[in-house]
């Protein structure tokens, strides 16, 4: 039977869909790890960077940042997709599309009105002045001034597009046509494959880096836009209910085995004459096999979460439970917490990783504390 809800935390959803809220609470936590490690020396751009690095990135951080980006941002994008075909089933066109506007137009809003230019005020404050670069700070369409909040601007894109889909094409009834299995591990490997080649083209011409309109960085959207696709196939489909063992084990050990490649193939690179650089993009053998072990990576990792997820994380506690209904709320604010942190123990000296650490841990704590202190505020849930 066709789910009948948008967000897996929904009472109708039963207990069986608990372990996507329990994925997102992983996602959100990688997200903070991420952009603490750029804090720290790790590859990439961020708000602040502790003046106290050493030259050069850390090799753990390059490793950290390259494997969390080839799957984090494509699962939530996935997850995300799979819930927009009930919700519009369930509520219509007119509430649905009212409803994508509150959650995703308004938080946009508020980040590109108060929190960046909050961001820079503390960033003037701390440092005595405003970047060089500050108005572009502040540009949320051709500028940066959307931050991490691309992600949001990608979702209200990526629906309404969908919904404009439904009105040329109406979707087929739940009971119209029995529902496709869940793909098969040579499926998976070929869309590994697929999106390999697609990345690596793409990545010929925009290198790792380039940024479009909204902050969009397109070298990456290969897999967020087949993410987002899959998920309402998804969706239809059923896929999440029952993820086949034998499908799960199988990409299980395909993830482990490119997850335990990547750090000699990274300290290769590293360690060369031409360091990361022809990693990013261009006609370098370097960056098309990278976007082959990222993308292959990336469908491995995500089909294997889901079924380990599904099998063995599938109920939750009080804490659990209060954590993944603030996650949307935690990747909103989490930079201006990261942010706060990185800057009030900038002076504190200690080893470049230890502090990484230290950050890391006390972000995510924060950012979950705030959360729910700011979800507990009257109508704000009916947002957040």
């Amino acid at each position: 039977m066709f789910m009948t809800v948008a967000r897996s935390g929904d009472k109708k959803t039963g207990p069986r869909l608990l372990f996507i809220d329990n994925i997102r609470i992983l996602l959100i936590c990688l997200v903070i790890m991420t952009h603490s490690s750029i804090t720290y020396g790790g590859p990439g751009t961020w708000y602040f960077t502790d003046p106290g690095n050493a030259a050069g990135a850390p090799f753990i951080l390059i490793v950290i940042d390259s494997l969390n980006q080839a799957f984090f941002m494509g699962f939530f994008v996935l997850i995300s997709a799979y819930f927009v075909p009930g919700s519009l089933m369930r509520k219509g066109r007119d509430i649905f599309t009212r409803d994508r506007l509150v959650r995703l137009g308004i938080p946009l809003l508020v980040w590109v009105l108060f929190i960046n230019p909050l961001i820079l005020l503390i960033f003037r404050l701390y440092t005595g002045s405003l970047p060089n670069n500050w108005i572009t700070l502040l540009n949320p369409v051709t500028g940066a001034g959307l931050g991490p909040m691309w992600f949001v601007c990608f979702l209200l894109v990526a629906t309404f597009a969908y919904l404009l889909w439904t009105r040329f094409r109406s979707p087929d009834q739940p009971d119209d046509k029995k529902p496709c299995a869940f793909p098969g591990f040579g499926s998976i490997f070929a869309l590994g494959g697929l999106l390999g080649i697609v990345t690596a083209v793409v990545r010929i011409f925009l290198p790792i880096g380039s940024m479009w309109l909204f902050g969009f960085q397109l070298p990456f959207f290969p897999q967020y836009i087949a993410a987002f696709t899959i998920g309402i196939y998804a969706a239809w489909n059923n896929w999440f209910d029952d993820i086949p063992s034998r499908v799960g084990k199988l990409c299980t050990v395909a993830a482990l085995l490119l997850i335990a490649i990547q750090p000699a193939f990274i300290y290769l690179i590293t360690n060369s004459s031409v360091g990361l650089e022809p990693l990013m993009g261009g006609l370098h053998w370097q960056a098309v096999l990278y976007a082959f072990w990222e993308q292959m990576a990336g469908v491995m990792i995500i089909t294997a979460l889901l079924w380990i997820f599904s099998r063995q994380f599938n109920s939750q506690g009080p804490v659990t439970h209060a954590m993944a209904g603030d996650t949307y709320t935690v990747y909103i604010i989490h930079p201006v917490v990261l942010i706060l942190l990185s800057m009030a123990l900038a002076s504190f000296i200690i080893p470049q990783l230890a502090k990484f650490a230290l950050v890391l841990a006390l972000a995510i704590t924060c950012s979950f504390l705030l959360a729910h202190l700011i979800r507990a505020l009257p109508g704000v849930k009916r947002v957040l």
